[in-house]
């Protein structure tokens, strides 16, 4: 059985290849050292937590999301649009979710108003 610092590496790894990410672009958004970012998705080194809470959140990950380890992470060229919204909105607050809900609402009326 893989060390646990494998497993959190290799789910770093999965979660960044779902999101088209690459390490650069992964340690850039979340302020960590691209070299240590490539450590941790080998298993050598093992992140801080709060090395993995910015990793998290630039991936729009929770931690109960991420440690579920039984949860198929399907990479992003696989889903439907509708599934990578909901995949982007699922850690959103519901301030964030209201604010897009009605964006995505007033296009679609405008684009009905157009179509008439």
């Amino acid at each position: 059985m893989d060390s646990i610092s494998s497993q959190v590496g290799k789910k770093i790894r999965e979660y960044r290849n779902r999101a088209g990410l690459t390490q650069e672009n992964l340690a850039l958004s979340s302020g960590i050292n691209v070299s240590f970012l490539g450590d941790v998705e080998r298993g050598i080194k093992k992140p801080s937590i709060d090395s993995l809470e910015k990793l998290l959140k630039a991936l729009n990950l929770s931690f109960q999301d991420f440690f579920d380890f039984d949860a198929e992470i399907i990479p992003y060229k696989d889903c439907s649009a509708l599934e990578k919204l909901m995949l982007e909105l699922q850690n959103r607050s519901n301030d964030e979710v209201e604010m897009i809900y009605n964006i995505v609402k007033n296009i679609l009326i405008f684009d009905d108003r157009n179509n008439d």
